[in-house]
């Protein structure tokens, strides 16, 4: 994939974090300072002024010095005090200049911000926001009941900030939760292999999903087994996001243990958390040598199995294609770009603008893999990532789009690591189709409407085009639940339509 010039900052990936240096501005050293300035500021500039004036006062000169005092080469009685007297006098000014400039800096006077009624973040580090925290801090440690856990503090505090921009991709990441986004997005993870669900009425927490080679295959854990207790310690009432990372956080051997409703047994299972890949694409050969492709998100390692396919369904003689893409929450914008750039016969992909209007564009070179029709299924859960990928397509005339209106997510977030290994994550970018169609909040309307009948409607849809955020990630132990979902065509009436389509021109030889 060629990026062309002004493509900018870390090839868009946004999975990469930016340095520290990015996110610390010169406004966050004077502000430490200024917590601890004010109470100084106004202790000297009460104290000194009074002092000043007796010193001042002091060095009153009688002129009776003698003819011989002068002779003799001895410092005049007057000049030691008057000296004296101007250093005070100096101090003095100095007090009253930075009390100025500490009650300027408290009021906003000579700061070009916006205040608190305006846009503007400058209000995090105001004063009066610093003592505020001082006062929240003051109260909860002289009343607060129950013991507090600095660290869950500091995080919920920053992810306060994040939910303060009123935007629903914004997030704060702890170091923890950081490594599990950025395994995520790489279509592989540390932990034992399966997806997690809570049960909505009773909050049991089962297993979805077991994972082919994965630690908890071999173990022996089974598709609906119930999660009782993680080192004898009850899992009842666990949140499952918690659940989830406290089986990633073990460190060497650890017990699970587990109800199987199909026996009503509980057993237990030694278990130890590895790298585990995720398969995201799946594919197959219809009849009329038609290829099929299901991606399920788009992650790195979904990029090199999308590759893998197309090669595998060329040799088998692939005359046409489909990519389904319905249930698809995006993922990592790089991702997508290659998938691309593997169907296209070359020229824009996208392109995105930030704030100043800046564009950056991507496009494909002409080495692609397959060169043939290409329809791409999609419908109201289709997001993201799969809207750029429908949209490139559409726009490129390579195919028809088929399904109902995709999600309409246009924009494109960046995650920016902090000093102590956390991240911030924010919205920069809106991204466009090849021709200029603006995604965000439209989506992408199909060339044939076919109604789908499973999966549409899900408010969970629209995964980050980012470092494959996750939404999942955070609530299942493997960060996806779509991975390796069958399709019966028989029963599919969106796929079926689409065979349709793609078999018209086909000899009746290959039907």
């Amino acid at each position: 994939m060629e990026h062309l010039p002004g493509a900018g900052e870390e090839r868009l990936t946004h999975e990469e974090t930016a340095s520290p240096d990015e996110v610390n501005t010169k406004e966050e050293a004077q502000t430490e300072d200024a917590a601890a300035e004010p109470a100084d500021m106004e202790k000297n500039s009460a104290a000194e002024p009074a002092d000043t004036e007796k010193d001042a006062a002091e060095p009153v000169d009688t002129g009776k010095h003698t003819a011989e005092e002068a002779d003799d080469g001895k410092t005049p009685r007057g000049f030691a005090p008057g000296f004296f007297a101007g250093i005070l006098f100096t101090l003095a000014c100095a007090a009253v200049f930075l009390l100025g400039w500490n009650l300027a800096r408290r009021t906003g006077l000579g700061r070009d911000t916006q205040g608190t009624d305006g846009p503007g973040a400058a209000v995090l580090t105001d004063n009066e926001t610093l003592y505020k925290l001082d006062e929240v801090q003051s109260l909860i440690e002289q009343h607060y009941l129950h013991e507090v856990d600095s660290e869950t503090l500091s995080s919920y505090l920053f992810k306060g900030v994040a939910a303060g921009l009123e935007d629903v991709y914004a997030s704060y990441y702890s170091s923890a939760e950081l490594r599990s986004v950025m395994d995520l997005s790489h279509g592989e993870y540390f932990g034992i292999g399966v997806t997690l669900q809570a049960d909505a009425q009773t909050g049991e927490l089962h297993i979805l999903e077991v994972y082919d080679g994965g630690p908890a295959q071999k173990a022996g854990l089974q598709v609906g087994d119930i999660l009782l207790a993680l080192n004898d310690e009850p899992l009842e009432g666990v949140r499952l996001s918690d659940a989830a990372m406290q089986i990633k956080s073990q460190e060497g051997e650890f017990t699970l243990r587990v109800l199987r409703p199909d026996t009503g047994e509980e057993l237990d299972f030694t278990l130890e958390c590895g790298e585990v890949e995720l398969n995201y694409v799946e594919y197959r050969m219809e009849k009329g040598q038609i290829g099929y492709v299901r991606v399920s998100e788009f992650t790195d390692s979904a990029a090199e199995q999308f590759r893998a396919a197309l090669q595998e369904l060329k040799a088998q003689g692939m005359r046409k294609l489909i990519v389904d893409l319905r249930n698809n929450p995006g993922g990592v914008f790089d991702a997508v770009c290659d998938m691309l750039d593997e169907i296209l016969p070359g020229g824009l992909i996208v392109y995105t603008e930030d704030r100043d209007g800046k564009r950056s564009e991507f496009s494909a070179d002409d080495q692609r893999t397959v060169d043939c029709e290409t329809a791409v299924l999609v419908n109201g859960d289709s997001a993201s990532a799969s809207e750029i990928f429908a949209g490139a397509v559409q726009d490129h005339g390579l195919g028809p789009i088929i399904g109902t209106q995709t999600y309409g997510k246009g924009v494109v977030q960046k995650t920016y690591s902090l000093r102590d290994g956390s991240a911030f994550k924010l919205t920069v970018e809106k991204y466009f189709t090849p021709n200029g169609q603006d995604i965000d909040g439209h989506g992408i309307t199909p060339d044939i409407v076919v109604e789908d009948a499973a999966g549409a409607g899900d408010e969970e849809a629209g995964t980050d085009v980012n470092a494959g955020d996750a939404a999942a990630g955070m609530e299942t132990e493997a960060g996806n639940e779509t991975a390796g979902a069958e399709t019966d065509t028989e029963n599919d009436a969106v796929l079926t339509r689409a065979l349709e389509e793609l078999a018209k021109d086909l000899p009746a030889a290959d039907d």
